[in-house]
Formats: C-alpha cells, structure tokens, sequence
C-alpha cells in the first residue's frame, strides 16, 4: 500500500485524476459531473476512462469478475489487472496527458491494493504496478459498506464476485488505510464524503480540484 513504490515515469502536460472508492460509491456519477465542470469552467479537453480497461485484458478481466471466466486464481487476477493498467497508460492515458488533456478515471491502482491485497501481499501489489503512472490527485469518495449494498441493489440486477457485505467491509477497510498511507506521504489525495446528496459531493470534489489546481 506504500505509494513510494509506485512512480511517475513520463512527464506529461495534462493532469490525470483518478476517482476511488467501494462499488456504489457514486463514482460514475461525480465522473461526468467533473468531466463538465473541466470542460465547460475550465475549457481543457477531458477524456474519461476507467480500469478494468476497454483494452483485451480489460474484457478479460470483466469476464472474471462477472463469473462468466472461472477458474482465474488470485494472482493470477492482480498481474492481470496490473498488465492491463500498464496497457492502459500505454495505449490512452500516456497519450492523452502529453497532448495536454486531462483524463479522469474510474479506479486505479489503489484498487489493486483495496481488492486483490485481500489475498496477495501488498508489497507484491505494490512491485508488479510500480511502473504505472502515478496521478496527479486521487480522490477518494467513502461510503459504508451499507450504502454500497442498497445502490448496488437498485442500481442493476447482476452483480460482481466482489459485491457482498463480507467483502465491501474489508475492502473499505482497505481504502481508508490507503487513504491515511498516501495522506502521511504528502500524495495529492482527498476524502470525500459521498454519503451526501450528488450535488453536495460535486461541490466537494470541485473545490478539492481547486485546492491543488487553482485556475
């Protein structure tokens, strides 16, 4: 979970942010919201993504979570995940910060610690994605395991390997000591509240943006 192993390894022109939090957490939602905020206040050129990926280890990847691939053990998950997030940079994310835009994703490497840490030791986590490209600011949007559940539920009909209340606890247990982590280390990184309205966290996530991007 340190954030000493993970380095930045280009220098780029845009800004990558990446938003993090438990399944159900709002993070889709407060994505587009920022998108628009970027483009229409700040006038910068916005590309959204997330991990997994669109790229074939991604489809992969969503393929294992869903069930519909078996038999995937668990590090065998996390060197996928990390491949695919090195694709990713390489491929989207790279691209687009040195042509100056900003890119804004949907989980990132904490999700690695968060999730596959559960089984795999977090030093390993930390060595297999020590070359991805770390972000500019990462914001983390808590939620209760509770939360999480009742948005999961009226939110959509299938859901994933990982969204149950035994597991939702231990991997927000997980995103708040990465939280604490980063934070003791000076990283750019923010908690937000998300137990809020949509338009309370919005608020909060554009005056975090503003704090550590002032225009």
């Amino acid at each position: 979970m340190n954030p000493e192993g993970v380095e930045k390894i280009v220098q780029v022109k845009g800004k990558f942010i990446v938003l993090e939090g438990i399944d159900g957490s709002g993070k889709g939602t407060q994505i587009e919201r920022l998108k628009v905020y970027l483009e229409t206040v700040r006038g910068v050129k916005t590309i959204l993504t997330r991990e997994p990926s669109q790229g074939p280890l991604g489809t992969t990847i969503r393929q294992v979570l869903s069930g519909r691939i078996n038999g995937v053990n668990d590090n065998c998950l996390a060197l996928l995940f990390a491949a695919d997030r090195l694709d990713h940079n390489n491929n989207l994310v790279i691209p687009a910060l040195e042509q100056g835009n900003y890119v804004i994703c949907d989980r990132y490497i904490w999700s690695s610690f968060a999730y596959q840490g559960m089984k795999n030791d977090e030093s390993w986590i930390g060595e297999i994605n020590q070359y991805a490209v770390k972000p500019d600011l990462t914001l983390f949007i808590k939620v209760s395991p509770e939360t999480s559940l009742k948005r999961i539920a009226a939110g959509r009909f299938q859901t994933e390997i990982f969204e149950n209340s035994e597991t939702l606890r231990h991997v927000a247990d997980n995103y708040q000591k990465l939280y604490k982590q980063w934070q003791k280390n000076g990283e750019p990184v923010v908690e937000i509240n998300g137990e809020k309205e949509p338009e309370l966290v919005q608020q909060d996530i554009i005056a975090a943006f503003q704090l550590y991007f002032p225009e």
